[in-house]
C-alpha cells in the first residue's frame, strides 16, 4: 500500500517500439480513484519530433527502468500524488499513472514515419485502452473515479474521457470526474484551423477521437467537451490553466505552421505584466464555450495569472491558492462550484 509499482501491461508501446505500462499506488485510505495521463513533448510532423527535448524522448522512452524514471519525475513528488498534504483533496485516492512515452498527446494510434525516425508506434490511444481494460476491474467498487491529466495528459484526457468513463459506467459507477491542467484546446480562432489539421492529420484522428466527437472534424478538437458532456450528461468536468502559461503559448505556435502571431502575441494588459491578451481572451471564450454546453453535470474553470505551465503536479497547492477548495467543491458535487476567472 501507498508505495509506488510498474505494472507492465500486454499491448502497451511506447513509440521507439519498447514495452510499455502503468505505475500504481494503491491505498485502503479510501475509495477513490485518480486515473493520471502524463504529459511531456509533442511529435507530429517532420520538424516537430526532431526537435532536441522530443527526439530525446522518443528515442529514450522510459529507459531500462521505468520504475527509477517515474521516481526520478518532478511529477510524482507533489500536487495531488501528495499524500502528506492536508489541503490535498485527492490525498487519501489511489493512482494509476499512464506515461507520455508516445508523444502523440494520448491520441493516435498508427504507425507513424518521420524523418530521421525509423517508423514510430504512436499508438496513445490504444494505450490507454489496454491500461483501463487491465486496471479497471481492480476498481470496479471504487468511489469516485477522476481522469486527470497534465499538459499533454491534459489534451489526452480530453480524447480519452469517453472510453475510460464507458468503462466505469459498465459497472454502474456514476460518470468520472475530468480536471485537465495544462492543456487547454482553444476554440477558433485562438487555435487555428491550419494547427487543427496539422495535429488531425500527423496523429489520424480521424481513426481515433473522431469515432465518437461529432464536430471535431469540422470545428475543431475544443468540441470533445461537447461530445463528453453530450454522452456522459452527469460529468463534472474542469480546465485549469494560467493566463501566461509559457508552454501553452509555445506549443500554439509550434502547433501552427503559418506562425499565426495571435497564438504568442506580446502585448500585454496593464497592471498584469505576465497576462497576454490573445491567451486570456482564448481562455475566457474556452469556458463560455464548454459552460454553454448542454448537460445534467457542470462545467467550470480555475484560471490564474502567472506563466507557470501546470497546477496539479507542477507545485504544491499552497502555490495556487484557492485551487484546492475549487477541486473539492467539484468532486464533492458542491452546488455552489463557481469558475475562478481573475
Amino acid at each position: 500500500l501507498e508505495t509506488w509499482r510498474y505494472l507492465p501491461i500486454d499491448g502497451m508501446r511506447c513509440a521507439n517500439g519498447t514495452d510499455s505500462g502503468v505505475f500504481v499506488n494503491v491505498t485502503d485510505a479510501s475509495d477513490d480513484l485518480v486515473v493520471f495521463l502524463m504529459g511531456g513533448g509533442i511529435c507530429y510532423d517532420d520538424i516537430s519530433c526532431n526537435l532536441p527535448p522530443h527526439r530525446d524522448a522518443i528515442l529514450n522512452a522510459m529507459g531500462s527502468d521505468p520504475l527509477a524514471w517515474w521516481n526520478g519525475n518532478g511529477e510524482r513528488h507533489t500536487g495531488i500524488f501528495d499524500r502528506d498534504a492536508a489541503d490535498n483533496p485527492l490525498r487519501d485516492a489511489s493512482y494509476v499513472v499512464l506515461p507520455h512515452c508516445t508523444l502523440d498527446f494520448h491520441l493516435a494510434d498508427k504507425l507513424s514515419t518521420y524523418a530521421g525516425f525509423a517508423p514510430l508506434e504512436q499508438v496513445g490511444y490504444r494505450n490507454v485502452q489496454h491500461a483501463i481494460s487491465a486496471v479497471a476491474p481492480t476498481f470496479e467498487h471504487a468511489g469516485r473515479v477522476v481522469v486527470a491529466g497534465f499538459s499533454a495528459g491534459g489534451v489526452g484526457t480530453l480524447g480519452n474521457y469517453h472510453q475510460i468513463a464507458q468503462v466505469f459506467e459498465s459497472f454502474g459507477q456514476p460518470s468520472p470526474y475530468l480536471i485537465n491542467d495544462g492543456g487547454p484546446v482553444q476554440t477558433r480562432p485562438y487555435y487555428s484551423a491550419a494547427s487543427h489539421n496539422a495535429v488531425r492529420s500527423g496523429w489520424g484522428l480521424a481513426d481515433t477521437v473522431e469515432q465518437w466527437c461529432t464536430g471535431c472534424a469540422e470545428f475543431g478538437n475544443h468540441e470533445t467537451w461537447r461530445s463528453i458532456h453530450a454522452l456522459h450528461p452527469g460529468v463534472r468536468s474542469a480546465m485549469v490553466c494560467a493566463y501566461g502559461d509559457q508552454v501553452v503559448m509555445g506549443l500554439y505556435s509550434l502547433f501552427d505552421p503559418l506562425g499565426n502571431p495571435q497564438h504568442f502575441t506580446t502585448e500585454l494588459i496593464p497592471f498584469f505584466p505576465f497576462v497576454r491578451i490573445s491567451m486570456r481572451a482564448g481562455l475566457i471564450q474556452l469556458n463560455t464555450f464548454v459552460q454553454g454546453v448542454p448537460t445534467q453535470g457542470a462545467h467550470r474553470s480555475f484560471y490564474y495569472v502567472g506563466e507557470r505551465h501546470g497546477a496539479l503536479t507542477a507545485a504544491p497547492f499552497s502555490a495556487t491558492p484557492g485551487l484546492a477548495d475549487f477541486l473539492s467543491a467539484q468532486l464533492n458535487d458542491d452546488a455552489s462550484w463557481t469558475s475562478v476567472i481573475p
